[in-house]
C-alpha cells in the first residue's frame, strides 16, 4: 500500500529524488537541481528533494490566490471531513511514518511513532475545535459618545494565502499543526518543509492531497532557504507567515515578511530553578528527561539549571544516577537507544564539540559526557558554568546540560530575564505556592512547576518572548491567528 500510496512522489531510483506538488501535481522542477537529504545514522544518501525555481513559486502562489476564495466559501463541515480524513491517513501509514523519520532525522523509534501519532490526534481535535468557533454581534447602546443603534456583527474569516515553513527536528507534527488549522480556517497553504526531514514532509503533503484538498489549495515547494525561503517570505502575494526554527532565521524572515501577521516560535535556551526545598529526585529525572530527549535538539530542552552550591552538591550524584537508567546514547534504530540517538549531521556535532571545548577552556567542567562519535555525542553535563559563556548564551541544539551556581534567587531571575530568549523555564519546589510566586517574575512564555518545559497538551498555549516567538499557538489559539476578525457595522438611521 505505500507503494501504491505513494509511489507518484518519486521516480523510485535509489537513492530516490523526490517530486514537489504545484497544487496539481507532482513534478520535477525546471531548475534541474536537487539537493540530498543525508541520515544522520550513517551517512547514507535518504533521497533527493527539487530545489524549485522561482517561477515555479510564482505559479504556485497565483494557483493559491485564485483558488482560495472558492475554498472559503467551502462549507465547514467539508473542510472537517477531509482534516479527518487525513488524521486517518497518517493512522495508517504509522508504521512506514515511523521508520522514515528514523532514517531521515535520526530520532529513536518510541520517539518517531510519538510524533507521528500525536500528529493524527492533533489534527482530529484542530477538525473538531474548529467548529466551536463563532462570531459575535456588539451594539453601541452602551458606549458613552456614540449614538445608539450601531450594531457589529463580527465574524472570523481567512487572511488568503499562508506560507508554513517547519523545521528539522518535528517535521511531521510541526508542518501539520500549520496547515490544519490554516486550511480549516479557509486559506490556502503554501507549505516549505525542510530540508532534513523534507521527505517526510513530502509523504505528509501527499496524505494532504490524497484526502480531497481541492486543485490549487495545498502545495509542497522544496529547496533550501537561501534558494528559495527567502524569495517565499518576501513575495507579494504571501498573506501571513508560519514559522518554526531557529531564532536568527525568524529574525531574519521578519525583517523580509512585508507588513503581514507572523506565527513564529523560534529557539529556546530554557532553564531550570531548584528552589531551596526541591524533590531532587524529581528534578534531576525531569532534567534529564528534558535536557537529553532527542539528544536535545528539541527548543523547549532544558539547557541549564540554576541552583545555590547548596543545592548543586545534593543534585549533581543524583542527575548522574538519573543518566545512568534513563540514557543510552546510540542507533536510533536499536530498541535500546534511549532518548539519545545522533544529531542532525556530523558538522552539527562538531559544532556543538566545539561549543563544549570552548566552555572548558574559559573554566566549565565536565562531569559526564562530551566523547564524539560522527554524529553522536555522548549526552554531557558541565559544571562552574557561567551564565555569559556561549553554551548558555546561544541556543545549543544538542544533548548538553548546563549547571550554573548562584548565591540567591534573585540572581537566578536576573539570569533568566537578562536571556535573548524567553520560549520556558522550569521551576522546582515541594511548596507550588512559592513556586507559584517566583514563576511570576520569569519574562518567558510558560514557566513549567515541577515539569519539564514542552510543547503541549496541544490545547495549552505555547509561545515565546522576545527572541522565542511571535504570536500564539495551541488548537484554539492557532486556529484564531489563521483567522482575522472582520467587523461589519450596521448603523441604523436616528
Amino acid at each position: 500500500m505505500p507503494a501504491e500510496f505513494f509511489g507518484s512522489l518519486s521516480n523510485h531510483k535509489t537513492p530516490p529524488t523526490y517530486k514537489f506538488f504545484n497544487g496539481n501535481e507532482w513534478v520535477e522542477s525546471k531548475s534541474k537541481k536537487t539537493t540530498d537529504v543525508i541520515s544522520p545514522i550513517d551517512n547514507h544518501v535518504v533521497g533527493k528533494l527539487q530545489v524549485v525555481t522561482t517561477k515555479e513559486i510564482d505559479e504556485v502562489i497565483e494557483k493559491a490566490k485564485r483558488a482560495q476564495r472558492q475554498w472559503e466559501a467551502t462549507p465547514l463541515n467539508q473542510r472537517i471531513k477531509i482534516m479527518h480524513l487525513v488524521a486517518d491517513w497518517i493512522r495508517h501509514f504509522e508504521q512506514y511514518l515511523t521508520s522514515l523519520l528514523t532514517a531521515e532525522i535520526g530520532k529513536t523509534h518510541d520517539e518517531a511513532k510519538g510524533e507521528i501519532v500525536r500528529t493524527a490526534d492533533l489534527i482530529d481535535y484542530f477538525a473538531d475545535e474548529a467548529q466551536s468557533l463563532k462570531g459575535e454581534t456588539l451594539d453601541s447602546d452602551n458606549f458613552p459618545g456614540f449614538e445608539k443603534g450601531r450594531i457589529a456583527m463580527i465574524e472570523r474569516v481567512a487572511y488568503g494565502v499562508v506560507l508554513a515553513i517547519a523545521p528539522f527536528n518535528y517535521p511531521v507534527n510541526l508542518s501539520a499543526s500549520k496547515i490544519a488549522p490554516a486550511l480549516l480556517m479557509g486559506n490556502s497553504v503554501v507549505f516549505k518543509p525542510p530540508t532534513q526531514g523534507g521527505i517526510a514532509g513530502i509523504h505528509l503533503a501527499r496524505i494532504f492531497e490524497k484526502s480531497g484538498i481541492p486543485d490549487g489549495i495545498f502545495s509542497c515547494v522544496t529547496g533550501g532557504g537561501s534558494d528559495v525561503g527567502n524569495y517565499l517570505v518576501s513575495h507579494d502575494d504571501i498573506d501571513l507567515v508560519t514559522f518554526t526554527g531557529s531564532s536568527d532565521t525568524g529574525v531574519a524572515i521578519a525583517a523580509k515578511a512585508k507588513m503581514v501577521p507572523l506565527v513564529f516560535e523560534c529557539g529556546g535556551n530554557n532553564p531550570a530553578v531548584i528552589l531551596p526545598d526541591a524533590d531532587l529526585h524529581l528534578a534531576a529525572r525531569e532534567i534529564v528527561k528534558g535536557g537529553f530527549s532527542y539528544a536535545g535538539q528539541r527548543c523547549t530542552a532544558i539547557k541549564y539549571v540554576l541552583g545555590t552550591k547548596k543545592i548543586l552538591d545534593q543534585l549533581r550524584p543524583i542527575i548522574l544516577e538519573t543518566l545512568k537508567d534513563m540514557v543510552k546514547p546510540g542507533d536510533p534504530r536499536s530498541p535500546e537507544t534511549k532518548l539519545v540517538g545522533p544529531v542532525i549531521s556530523e558538522s552539527a556535532a562538531i559544532h556543538i564539540e566545539e561549543v563544549i571545548q570552548e566552555a572548558v577552556k574559559d573554566g566549565a567542567k565536565i562531569l559526564t559526557g562530551r566523547k564524539r562519535k560522527g554524529s553522536l555525542i555522548e549526552p554531557t553535563i558541565l559544571t562552574s558554568v557561567k551564565p555569559e559563556m556561549a553554551v548558555v548564551k546561544k541556543e545549543l541544539f544538542g544533548p548538553i546540560v548546563s549547571l550554573i551556581e548562584i548565591k540567591s534567587m534573585d540572581e537566578a531571575i536576573t539570569i533568566i530575564n537578562n536571556s535573548s530568549y524567553g520560549l520556558q523555564a522550569s521551576v522546582f519546589s515541594r511548596d507550588e505556592g512559592s513556586a507559584l510566586n517566583f514563576a511570576k517574575y520569569l519574562k518567558v512564555g510558560t514557566v513549567q512547576i515541577n515539569g519539564s518545559p514542552q510543547r503541549g497538551p496541544d490545547h495549552f498555549p505555547f509561545l515565546g518572548v522576545k527572541k522565542s516567538g511571535v504570536g500564539v499557538q495551541g488548537v484554539r489559539y492557532s486556529l484564531e491567528s489563521m483567522s482575522r476578525l472582520r467587523p461589519i457595522v450596521l448603523n441604523k438611521p436616528q
